[in-house]
């Protein structure tokens, strides 16, 4: 239109007969025709650009750029908002599922700014259809149902489903709790009352499968890895915001949700929802599949459960995970318990995956150590012998204590026995440190000969040993001539009995000889 307006006022057109040909206000007459001229349109200067480029540069609009504070929120939250409506979705149900509370026009008005407004709008592609094989695939998602009340706290009401890829046989567990302990022990589940497991697991990329989610490569979580070597099953984590690659657990969703609108009873019983919800399935899957034309119940006998694998004979047990850093004591924490690892890891960041009767510790992938997992109350650190330095290998046992006495001479090893069998624990370990720490100063035969005085005063104390050290050396030195204890220090020095000679020849008057 702009263009129209420019070129009939350069054909000398007045604003009565322009505005009447193209049916535009004067004010916007008066509008472009200033534009015109600051541009250089009107007076020759500048010839008009050829069609079909614009003639004036766009101007941004101010609205635009001002963002009310739900709007900010609400774009937070816009990655889960497209994979809901993408994955079949009403407005209302996203609306309503919302993790936050938004006026509901600011809502609407959000998704029309979005270009999500309608449904499939957002995503418009040839989606091919995804056939399973018998046996190929279990899909696996959750639901959000409801608030329910508990002991006075607030809990979210999760379905878990799960469904057969090809014959869309359905089994569902409710939970209230989504961690990976909760969530493996439900698939667990789900494989029993299949009575088989299928040769893949499908499913999104939460924290419980996943570590990081990739498109190509995502890195799967080292206890659900172990978990499906266990079953013998592979893993599959689908590429972040695609959920058409699962589309067949998640429309389920919102049936799971009308299934459970006729409970009379109690909605916070979980235990009395599960029952309910299972008898509901059990019809479900008798009633004939809007896809298939068949039956899941049907499809599900004759053709799937056949080749199912087999479960294993030993059950899963369930295992945690925790990621953690090597203290400067040389331990890492688990569970409120620590465990030793080798002194070259401290400050290193390692993996721990325990169960109720081990912890490994991995490094880098690597398993650097296992140990039994503590349950005693009363202990909160399990440290391995070989992490210790070597002294104190030697020292933290009675078998090391004992071999490192009889290194010094059996009456020593005899006095370090005896203090072991009174059995005070750290207090007699100290003893025996005490009496062992005086081989650094004292000769093994001296230690030996004062032990077995000590013996023979029924004496075990490290001060008394030290004592009978002394006194046999003050008793050997009173028993020796002191003339001959004065023996030459250095190599020009003579020995002291020459010089008594010496002294003995002048006071005799006899000859000395040099």
């Amino acid at each position: 239109m702009e263009r129209k307006i420019v070129e009939l006022l350069l054909t000398g057109a007045g604003p009565n007969r322009i505005s009447r040909e193209l049916k535009v206000s004067k004010r916007r007459l008066i509008m472009v025709r200033a534009k015109a001229e600051e541009a250089g349109y009107l007076d020759g200067s500048r010839a008009l650009p050829p069609y079909p480029e614009a003639l004036f540069p766009d101007t941004v609009d101010a609205r635009a750029l001002k963002t009310s504070a739900t709007w900010k929120e609400l774009e937070t939250h816009l990655p889960w908002i497209r994979e809901r409506l993408e994955g079949g979705w009403h407005a209302v149900t996203v609306y309503e599922e919302l993790p936050i509370k938004v006026p509901r026009s600011s809502f609407y008005r959000f998704l029309i700014r979005h270009r999500l407004n309608e449904k499939g709008r957002a995503l418009r592609r040839v989606v091919p259809e995804i056939v399973h094989a018998p046996a190929e695939a279990l899909l696996i998602d959750w639901g959000y149902l409801w608030t329910i009340e508990r002991n006075g706290r607030k809990e979210k009401l999760w379905a878990f489903i799960g469904i057969l890829g090809f014959s869309r046989f359905m089994v569902v567990r409710l939970m209230t709790s989504c961690t990976q302990t909760h969530t493996l022990a439900a698939l667990s589940e789900m494989f029993s009352e299949l009575g088989g497991v299928a040769r893949r697991i499908t499913s999104d990329n939460p924290k419980v499968f996943a570590l990081h989610a990739h498109r190509h490569e995502p890195v799967i979580h080292p206890v659900y890895e172990r978990f499906a070597s266990h079953y013998g099953t592979t893993v599959e984590c689908l590429p972040p915001n695609d959920p058409q690659k699962k589309g067949k657990v998640e429309r389920p969703v919102s049936y799971v949700r009308r299934l459970l609108e006729g409970y009379s009873g109690d909605r916070n019983d979980v235990g009395g929802l599960q029952t309910y919800l299972t008898q509901k399935l059990v019809i479900a899957n008798q009633r004939k599949h809007g896809t298939t034309h068949e039956r899941p119940i049907d499809r599900f006998e004759k053709e799937e459960r056949g080749v199912l694998k087999s479960l294993p004979v030993l059950a899963y047990e369930l295992e945690e995970y925790h990621e953690g850093t090597v203290r400067i004591d040389g331990h890492v924490r688990f569970l409120g318990k620590y465990y030793s690892v080798s002194e070259d890891h401290i400050h290193h960041d390692v993996v721990i995956i325990g169960n109720s009767r081990q912890v490994s510790i991995f490094y880098k992938g690597k398993l650097i150590e296992t140990h039994e997992r503590l349950t005693d109350r009363m202990r909160s650190k399990s440290t391995k012998a070989h992490h210790l330095k070597p002294w104190e290998q030697v020292c933290a046992n009675e078998e090391g204590l004992r071999g490192e006495a009889r290194k010094i001479g059996p009456c020593v090893e005899q006095v370090v026995r005896r203090v072991l069998e009174k059995g005070d624990g750290f207090i007699d370990f100290r003893r025996i440190w005490g009496l062992l720490s005086l081989a650094k100063k004292y000769p093994h035969d001296e230690m030996d000969s004062a032990c077995e005085e000590a013996l023979l005063n029924n004496e075990t104390s490290s001060k008394v040993v030290l004592r009978f050290i002394l006194q046999a050396r003050e008793e050997k030195t009173s028993t020796t001539p002191a003339l001959q204890t004065l023996a030459p220090k250095g190599k020009f020095q003579r020995d002291i009995a020459e010089y008594s000679q010496i002294l003995l020849n002048l006071n005799t008057g006899g000859n000395y000889e040099h």
